[in-house]
């Protein structure tokens, strides 16, 4: 660290705040800012007194951040998805707009969002909160970067520790053979089944068009995912990532299972116009909505068997198909490809408890051995 008594002309460092300050007059009017870095200082230093100097400093606008996040997310952040628009959205309406909305947006100071942050911190998961830091720190440091603020107060706002989360696991394979069996009667029953047999996402599952299934190779392809917005409905998008476009091999049982869905669309002459393998009676997209609902009324029933409708969500249907392959040997390398995690150690961390208790069962196999 350089020698705060050694600074250079302009620069004082606020030890109370462990802040760089710089500061000059020009033309009767005091420019101040605050870096962390004393690198940071000199540049934001110079750039300043070059823009003023050359007529190129903008005063800060005088609008509300309400205002200034709108144009943001309509003008600079055209590159997202849809959905993913659409869901910035409800979270900037449901958590931040409240707090910041009506508030002027060269006014917003690092100590309220940084309290603003960790109260969320306390109350939601990590997943919200990250949301909530990521769309006030991109939408004030664009405004930063087109000169509306003089600095972007989010560069000191910390994510603080959240609450861990509760990890759901996966239902044993006597309670998933009573879940399919408790299921039978339902008219999503095959749908469960093909999750327990495949390890698909439920969007990917309701957005897959019989163009996706490969029965001559045996083979389902994974390459976009059902979608809904209000104003827009059900649609099919881009599949959640890059590694989530993938290939999964067709066991014999999801080969018979959905030639029988094949045979049962023709017979009943159900096939959209999307050419869906899943779909309502009248031929059009299930939501998501309702195979959730069907599946709280499954689970009722099963609630002396340890089967909570609460901790049993359709994502409880991937984790057993994941569960069943490790406990069966499957390489979690193999596994992450089918799953279409991004890393092996997202892979790792969901189902690292399945894999110490095999990796007791291996060593045991061999304990005559050594």
């Amino acid at each position: 660290m350089a020698d705060k008594k050694k600074l250079p002309k302009g620069i004082s460092f606020v030890p109370k705040r462990s802040l760089y300050r710089w500061r000059f007059r020009y033309d009767g009017k005091d420019y101040v800012g605050y870096c962390k870095t004393l690198k940071q200082a000199e540049k934001e230093l110079s750039d300043k007194r070059y823009e003023v100097e050359h007529d190129l400093y903008r005063k800060e606008e005088n609008i509300t951040f309400d205002k200034w996040f709108n144009t943001w997310i309509s003008t600079y952040k055209t590159n997202c998805k849809e959905s993913t628009l659409y869901e910035y959205k409800c979270s900037y309406e449901c958590y931040i707009k409240p707090e910041f909305g009506e508030r002027k947006l060269k006014l917003l100071r690092a100590e309220p969002l940084q309290k603003f942050i960790n109260n969320m911190a306390n109350e939601y998961s990590a997943t919200v909160v990250k949301e909530c830091k990521h769309l006030l720190d991109g939408a004030l440091k664009q405004a930063y970067k087109q000169r509306k603020i003089n600095r972007n107060p989010m560069e000191y706002v910390t994510m603080p520790k959240t609450k861990e989360p509760k990890k759901k696991g996966a239902l044993s394979a006597d309670q998933q053979q009573a879940f399919l069996n408790e299921a039978g009667s339902s008219k999503y029953y095959r749908l469960y089944k093909l999750a327990t047999l495949t390890g698909m996402r439920i969007g990917e599952i309701t957005g897959l068009q019989w163009s996706d299934v490969d029965f001559k190779n045996r083979e389902i392809h994974i390459t976009h995912t059902m979608s809904y917005i209000p104003k827009r409905g059900l649609y099919l998008d881009t599949p959640k990532s890059k590694t989530s476009i993938r290939t999964i091999p067709m066991i014999e049982s999801a080969y018979i299972l959905l030639k029988e869905q094949r045979k049962n669309q023709q017979q009943q002459k159900l096939a959209g116009i999307e050419n869906l393998v899943f779909t309502t009676q009248l031929g059009t997209g299930i939501q998501d909505t309702n195979i959730r609902r069907d599946m709280r009324k499954i689970c009722d029933n099963l609630t002396d068997l340890g089967i909570n409708r609460h901790d049993c969500t359709f994502h409880t249907l991937r984790h057993c198909f994941a569960t069943r392959c490790i406990e069966n040997g499957m390489e979690p390398k193999t596994l992450q490809t089918i799953l279409g995690h991004a890393t092996l150690a997202m892979t790792m961390d969901l189902y690292c408890d399945v894999m110490e208790h095999t990796k007791k069962e291996a060593m045991q196999k061999i304990a005559n051995a050594l």
